[in-house]
């Protein structure tokens, strides 16, 4: 029999440099946009199928008010047939809202990314706030809300992309990365 050698963590050294850690949520940007994108058009569908089911649920039962079953084997084809029904208006629903939650987050984080490399791979706030500012302004402008509405949807979509924004850019520092004002105004560092 082989003998076991005991190692522990702290014995364990890792001196390769970390790839992503200058990275936003410490992925790659395409593993980032296909794990946020994919993820979000599962919550999506998951939201639509609920609120497909339950409204086809109600509609069906509006529909036919008028003519609800006398006997035991009519509930049983009503009830079979509204199942039915709420399944297939679900996943229709599904598909629609999974799409649009998708095409939003993969947009937001798109244009995050666009910003990224635009500016010369500068990974900061600023990046992500001003494409939380130009996706609540397309939101706004597609769905056509009012004026007050659109500056209310404006300020408030710009401030939780600059709360992200802090929030990544903290994260980033936290593990080791580069973050130029951090650098520059907390540690007192000079960029290249």
């Amino acid at each position: 029999m082989a003998e076991s050698i005991p190692i522990t963590a702290n014995e364990i050294a890792n001196d390769l440099p970390d790839a992503n850690r200058n990275e936003r949520f410490h992925l790659a940007p395409k593993e980032r946009l296909l794990a946020l994108v994919s993820t979000s058009a599962l919550v999506g569908g998951l939201a639509g199928f609920y609120d497909g089911v339950r409204a086809s649920s109600l509609r069906y039962l509006t529909e036919n008010a008028h003519r609800l079953p006398k006997t035991v084997g009519g509930w049983y084809f009503y009830h079979k047939k509204k199942n039915y029904v709420m399944v297939v208006s679900g996943v229709k629903q599904a598909v629609r809202t999974g799409f649009k939650y998708g095409g939003a987050v993969g947009g937001f984080f798109g244009l995050e990314y666009l910003l990224d490399t635009a500016r010369g791979n500068t990974i900061d706030f600023l990046n992500t706030t001003t494409a939380a500012f130009i996706t609540a302004t397309v939101y706004s402008t597609y769905n056509q809300l009012s004026y007050i509405q659109t500056r209310k949807m404006i300020f408030k979509g710009t401030t939780l992309g600059l709360i992200l924004g802090l929030a990544q850019d903290y994260l980033i520092h936290a593990r080791e990365g580069r973050v130029w004002y951090f650098d520059r105004y907390i540690h007192g560092k000079q960029l290249l």
